[in-house]
């Protein structure tokens, strides 16, 4: 009973603290507050813990064998890579197919299609506007009007016939 009464009475007097002075108290002072009781904090675990580091030595074998196993890891990556590299199938070829790309009687790839088809109607049209509001961008004088060009074929699966040398 008297534990239970003694953590009662800290429990309240910490609440106290907490919803009473900690909220008055600047961002500045708290963070130093904090810093103080965390090194605090670090300092006396680790002079109640200070026997369990000095005789926990059964790490330092590990730390010989790290990297053997990362040059071991790394070995068998480079080597199935290669293998898969001269295999002669990609990696897409591996890979299952999924229902979602299995052709266009999935009403979620219709949706997702049909949306696309507008924004791209959409997107074309406001760059269409915009050039023909720069100038006709089939002239060679007014190089402005080259400079939105095709945006709307963007969003689609790039054709040879929308790539353009933007570097």
């Amino acid at each position: 009973m008297e534990f239970f009464l003694s953590s009662m009475a800290v429990l309240l007097i910490a609440a106290l603290i907490v919803f009473l002075v900690v909220p008055r108290l600047g961002a500045t002072v708290l963070v130093g507050l904090s810093v103080v009781l965390l090194i605090g904090c670090l300092y006396s675990h680790y002079t109640l813990f200070s026997s369990e580091y000095r005789y926990s030595t059964w790490q330092e074998r590990l730390k010989w064998m790290a990297p053997t196993l990362m040059y071991t890891a790394l070995g068998i990556a480079v080597v199935m890579f290669l293998g898969s590299l001269y295999s002669g199938k990609s990696v897409m070829e591996s890979l299952p197919i999924t229902n979602l790309a299995a052709g266009p009687t999935n009403s979620v790839t219709e949706a997702i299609n049909n949306t696309a088809k507008v924004a791209n109607t959409v997107v074309n049209n406001v760059v269409n506007t915009v050039n023909n509001s720069l100038g006709n961008s089939t002239t060679p004088k007014n190089n402005r009007a080259n400079t939105i060009t095709n945006l709307g074929g963007l969003l689609n699966t790039p054709k040879p016939n929308n790539r353009r040398n933007i570097y």
